[in-house]
């Protein structure tokens, strides 16, 4: 690697990183392991657990290469006592970026739906060795889409295209859980959080859905909003809104996944400078 590679790598670009927590009742978050790794080439993020033993973790993430600049997906086995990286392996590498690897169960098999916006649409894949292609779950390029079921009808909660960080969630409903979804309402917010930053949970008898903050940067806090349905029309309320948990990766984190009653999967960034940082992009948009 070059000097300037590692230099950009050092001070301008973003590093991500995954962090295992528990979930107080307030939903603030306490006893934070951030995984431990010894990559230098590559970044972590958009994590979800998907099962777990007695001693780890199974989770699927985006694996960011710094030498491709796009994600890749992976799952990681993570050790429950001090969050150390036990296993990498690559699940799906295409020549579009993937993110935001969304598991769903359907009759007993799991499939997941990435990000995949360049791409133009998005698909879903079965769970196996790999993520072998299965279908199209819809025909946009849908940003960080996230599915939740009520009742007999399924909702899929996304923002798209260039207006994806901003302050308009689309809403689709379909009876089957992989297909045939239809835009039945859009949801303006005051601010720009609409983008999902997780799978909807069910907190005291409430559904809870998790969104980005995206005001200032892109994904610089959450916001939990509550989630409530009635004759087919999907109502969210910010009941908490919360900015980066720790100084480990302070400048912003955009995941919050809850597994279980009280533990959660986040990630967080950090710049090495954020003065460099700032300073780099605004001459390279300049140009």
């Amino acid at each position: 690697m070059n000097v300037i590679k590692r230099l950009l790598q050092k001070y301008v670009y973003q590093d991500w990183n995954i962090a295992i927590a528990e979930m107080n009742d307030d939903f603030s978050l306490s006893n934070i392991k951030w995984m431990k790794h010894s990559y230098k080439d590559r970044w972590f993020a958009d994590p979800f657990i998907i099962a777990d033993t007695e001693d780890s973790y199974t989770i699927l993430v985006e694996e960011y290469l710094h030498s491709t600049r796009r994600g890749r997906l992976a799952r990681l086995t993570v050790s429950k006592t001090d969050c150390t990286l036990l296993s990498n392996e690559t699940m799906l590498d295409l020549p579009t970026h993937l993110s935001f690897p969304n598991p769903i169960t359907v009759d007993g098999e799991m499939y997941i739906y990435p990000e995949n916006g360049a791409a133009g649409i998005t698909k879903y894949y079965t769970y196996g060795k790999y993520f072998d292609e299965a279908g199209e779950l819809s025909a946009l390029p849908l940003a960080d889409a996230t599915i939740v079921k009520i009742t007999d009808t399924y909702y899929l909660l996304a923002t798209l295209g260039k207006e994806c960080n901003g302050n308009t969630l689309r809403v689709y409903k379909s009876v089957s859980p992989l297909g045939g979804f239809r835009e039945c309402q859009q949801i303006q917010f005051p601010d720009n959080s609409a983008r999902r930053a997780g799978n909807v949970f069910a907190w005291n008898g409430q559904l809870i859905s998790p969104a980005q903050v995206c005001n200032n940067d892109y994904g610089e806090g959450v916001s939990l909003q509550l989630l409530e349905e009635k004759n087919g029309h999907i109502t969210l309320k910010e009941i908490k809104r919360m900015m980066p948990p720790t100084k480990n990766y302070s400048e912003g984190f955009h995941t919050y996944n809850v597994y279980s009653e009280n533990v959660v999967v986040i990630d967080g960034y950090r710049y090495g400078s954020k003065f460099f940082h700032k300073l780099y992009f605004n001459i390279r948009n300049k140009k």
